[in-house]
Formats: structure tokens, C-alpha cells, sequence
């Protein structure tokens, strides 16, 4: 028997995907064929989700709730609903450069570095994206940094 939960939670996900800037070109066939591929997994407020200097292959996606990304206890930007982090190591598949703990109950959808190498073949534009993304990043936190 269908799980309706597991339907809403579908559907969640693919609304979520449709409105990040790095999945805006796909489209529904796409979302829900992405959708199917990732794993959400939650996690409660304090939780340690990724560790600075740890080697990791995964990029989240916030379904809901929040994490700060903190690097020697200095916190260098709070993200939420729609937003991501862990895509640097989708690219070098170096130690985290920082530390990311959830500040509330937090859902993620979970994609693996071979995932994301099979995502971008397939579709260039969300590599663009990524990179348009990196750039805003590394000028907030050279700023963050400096003040």
C-alpha cells in the first residue's frame, strides 16, 4: 500500500529542487528522477553534521531548519530551507574546510561526489551554477574573515 508521507515528502523535495538556483533549468521529469536519487536523513539541533578537516564526498540540500558553518568556533554564515553546502568536496574531494552543526531540527537531501559527477555530465548548466555560487561564497567569507 502506498505510504501518503513518503508522497508528500516527494513532493517536497522536487519543490525544493525546482526553486535552487542550481537546478532551475531541469525539468519535472528531471526534479523527480533527481528526487528519487537522494537521501534525506535529519538531524537534531547541536548535531555535528560535517567536521572541519574530515573527508567527505556529500553535498546537502536543507529541506527544513537550519546549520551554521563555523570554522574554529568563529560562525561564517547561518543556511536554511533551499540552501546547500559540502559542494566544495563534490569538486576536490578535500577535507571540509569547516565545521556545519544544525541550530534546529534539520532535514538534508544527501547527493554523493559520484552522483553529482554523473548530474553534471548530463547537465552542464547545474556545474555553472555551482561555480556562480562558490564565487559569492568565498568573497562572504574573505569578508567574514577580515571584519
Amino acid at each position: 500500500m502506498p505510504n501518503p508521507q513518503k508522497g508528500e515528502q516527494a513532493n517536497s523535495a522536487i519543490e525544493l529542487l525546482k526553486s535552487s538556483t542550481l537546478f532551475s533549468s531541469f525539468n519535472d521529469k528531471q526534479l523527480k528522477n533527481l528526487a528519487k536519487e537522494l537521501k534525506e536523513k535529519k538531524y537534531n539541533a547541536g548535531d555535528l553534521i560535517e567536521k572541519e578537516g574530515e573527508v567527505s564526498v556529500a553535498f546537502y540540500l536543507i529541506l527544513d531548519g537550519e546549520v551554521e558553518v563555523r570554522r574554529k568556533s568563529k560562525v561564517l554564515t547561518k543556511l536554511g530551507r533551499g540552501q546547500f553546502f559540502g559542494e566544495m568536496s563534490l569538486l576536490d574531494k578535500y577535507p571540509r574546510s569547516a565545521d556545519v552543526v544544525a541550530t534546529k531540527p534539520t532535514t538534508c537531501l544527501i547527493m554523493t561526489a559520484w552522483q553529482w559527477e554523473a548530474l553534471v555530465l548530463s547537465e552542464p548548466k547545474v556545474a555553472i551554477e555551482l561555480l556562480k555560487t562558490l564565487a559569492r561564497r568565498l568573497r562572504a567569507t574573505d569578508k567574514a574573515l577580515t571584519d
